[in-house]
């Protein structure tokens, strides 16, 4: 599988160097051991050469997991200093850099963030000097190429990739040619300038349509020595020489504007700040440029107290690179077992030594579909990047090192030995009474509805013992039912079943998801029922082009639901006969029959404020209509051209707090 590398920068931090190593194994020594560290090591040098030379081995991602685990052992390690390339790539003239090309400390969460300023703060005390904590300027983190320009008397003289720190490349006739990059500056003083070269991804989609990578692009077109292409890159400038004595970053980067020279956007605030606008980055703003950045570098504002905190390492003390990453951690896969879901879909899941990954212990990761593991190539005994993704999800993003044949697809189910059917990028079995299939389409209610005190191995015995084929048998179970099962007492059965009977009534939207159709997802209920599908009746009698003609579906997910509704009508009967009936969103809580809008930064992030709504019965739009009930907004008073709006068409506004208060039963102020 073709590795997408996104490492401009690899560097060692003091800061956070007694963090728990990553896992890593197969091929290497036991952790903490010296062969351990110089194996680790040797790998580095290697993957970092492969890297400079345009053929990575690994994504940045598994590099940066195999680095930490080395910076945990052994921080001061020789090979954590060092930047780029080991010898700049041959064939372009080589040329030493007037300012040598560091790199940056990492931080990858808030937390992380404020020991860095913490630890920065307590240096400048003990000197008499104040903190930077309340004074931090802020750039975009480019995710290109690094280069260096040199303007003399006004002219630009030279232009030189990062290559090893101190030698690069010079490739001063194709920098001539790409964007934000003048020939001329009105200043004749000896300058030195530090840039990154982009391909926006506007000009990748035009001029670069095969390209998967705008930074692979970026660096192979750069280095044409016929120049072809490069007037479709863009250099955009982030730092220049101490030596012209500007006071502050502010001040830094409205002289290289004022030169005439592209930047990217920066920001000036506090720690506080900064971490609310990684958030809104995190969350869209990130998505919405048109190029592409993996985090903020974050600074002292002020360049006197750069000077006072120095270096370690060659890496700045006095700025950080605050990167967007999920957690990840290096481990070897010791087992791939094949799980049978509610609708008989049958799923690999890698079963590998146990790393830590955001704060919890992870030992497996669905592998999704066989064609996912076909193209991962995953094995058992291959070293593999396992991540969290948005702190939550186990996924295998790549195999490291591969020690296995690929793992095999099995032909018939595991759960009761029917031939298994190819489902497109899918394995499935196809027997309706495969107990297996059972227990899967019950497990999958009661996680759905989010039923406590219910675990796989009583769903088992309840299956295995024929007193539950389906959710709606559920409902009927008494106590002495669960309490005659092993390891299960009258106490422990009438916890399960008051945990069972306190989430009713359901949702409409909770009950659709329950059914376990598949493509049938939570939020593919609530686009239904937000489109005015509100009710049970209404959506079973909905036609495959009422429902394609709902943004965000479409003719192939309309017949998948349409299909799946009828599949699974005369189970649907059985449920509502037993009394479990989806409440609509009038009925469903506090907020129910009322719609939000939510606009601006908040204390929470957005998914966590539309859960907040929906699980109360409200609905969330995307904008502001004439039949908004509420707009969500981080100061009511606000006059951005969402809050006009509202108040055109007699909307509410309300803060979060006050949002908190009508999930209460309160009632929100009037605007």
């Amino acid at each position: 599988m073709a590795q997408r590398s996104k490492r401009s920068d690899k560097p060692a931090d003091p800061v956070s160097a007694d963090r728990p190593a990553p896992g890593l194994a197969g091929g290497l020594a036991p952790r903490g051991s010296r062969d351990r560290v110089d194996a680790l090591a040797a790998r580095l040098e290697r993957y970092r050469a492969s890297y400079y030379a345009g053929q990575p081995d690994v994504s940045d991602a598994a590099y940066d997991a195999l680095e930490d685990e080395l910076r945990a052992l052994d921080p001061a390690h020789p090979a954590l200093a060092r930047v780029g390339a080991p010898t700049p790539v041959e064939g372009w003239e080589k040329a030493r850099h007037e300012l040598p090309m560091g790199s940056l400390n990492k931080v990858v969460t808030a937390e992380e963030l404020g020991e860095w300023a913490a630890r920065c703060d307590e240096l400048l005390a003990k000197v008499g000097e104040p903190p930077i904590s309340g004074e931090l300027f802020v750039a975009e983190k480019l995710d290109g190429i690094s280069l260096e320009v040199v303007y003399r008397d006004g002219q630009l003289a030279e232009a030189i990739t990062r290559g090893d720190g101190e030698v690069g490349e010079r490739i001063t006739a194709n920098v001539r040619r790409m964007r934000g990059v003048p020939g001329r500056v009105p200043d004749a003083r000896p300058l030195s300038v530090r840039g990154e070269i982009i391909l926006r991804l506007s000009d990748m989609a035009r001029h670069f349509p095969d390209a998967v990578s705008p930074r692979n692009a970026a660096a192979g077109t750069a280095r044409r020595f016929d120049g072809t292409g490069c007037e479709h890159l863009t250099v955009l400038f982030y730092d220049l020489a101490d030596e012209l004595d500007v006071a502050t970053e502010a001040a830094k980067f409205e002289l290289l504007r004022g030169l005439g020279l592209a930047t990217p956007r920066t920001f000036a605030g506090t720690l506080a700040e900064v971490v609310d606008l990684y958030r809104r980055y995190a969350e869209g703003l990130r998505a919405e440029l048109d190029y592409e950045i993996d985090g903020l570098v974050v600074r002292a504002a002020r360049v006197a107290l750069q000077h006072r905190l120095g270096e370690v390492n060659r890496r700045p003390r006095a700025a950080v690179a605050f990167k967007f990453a999920h957690p990840t951690a290096v481990t070897r896969v010791l087992e791939v077992r094949w799980s049978i879901g509610a609708g008989g879909r049958v799923t690999p899941i890698a079963i590998f030594e146990p790393v830590e990954l955001a704060g919890a212990s992870v030992r497996r990761a669905s592998l999704h579909n066989v064609s996912l593991l076909r193209e991962l190539g995953v094995g058992v005994g291959d070293e593999v990047l396992v991540s969290r993704r948005n702190d939550v999800i186990p996924y295998i993003e790549e195999v490291v090192e591969k020690h296995g044949p690929v793992a095999e697809a099995p032909v018939r189910c595991a759960g009761c030995g029917a031939p298994l059917a190819v489902d497109g990028e899918y394995l499935a079995c196809r027997n309706a009474a495969c107990p297996a299939r059972v227990e899967g389409r019950v497990r999958k209610w009661i996680d759905s509805v989010g039923v406590l005190e219910w675990g796989e191995k009583l769903i088992g015995q309840l299956v295995q013992k024929g007193l539950v084929r389906e959710p709606c048998d559920l409902y009927r179970l008494t106590v002495d039912d669960i309490a005659a099962l092993e390891r299960h007492g009258r106490k422990s059965a009438d916890n399960a079943l008051h945990e069972l009977h306190a989430r009713l009534p359901l949702a409409l939207p909770t009950f659709l998801a329950a059914l376990g159709i598949e493509g049938f997802a939570l939020e593919t209920a609530r686009l239904l029922v937000g489109a005015g599908l509100g009710d049970l009746a209404a959506l079973r009698a909905a036609t495959e082009e009422e429902i394609a003609r709902i943004h965000g579906l479409g003719p192939a997910k309309a017949a998948a639901i349409v299909r799946g509704l009828a599949e699974r009508a005369p189970e649907i009967e059985r449920l509502l006969a037993a009394g479990i009936v989806p409440v609509t969103a009038a009925q469903a809580g506090p907020l129910g029959g009322r719609s939000f809008c939510i606009t601006g930064s908040h204390r929470r992030g957005r998914k966590e404020l539309v859960a907040l709504i929906e699980d109360h019965g409200g609905r969330v739009s995307n904008g502001v209509t004439k039949d908004l009930d509420y707009l969500v907004i981080a100061d009511p008073a606000s006059t951005s051209s969402k809050a006009d709006k509202a108040r055109r068409y007699g909307t509410r506004l309300i803060s979060e707090s006050e949002l908190d208060a009508l999930v209460a039963g309160g009632e929100a102020r009037e605007p």
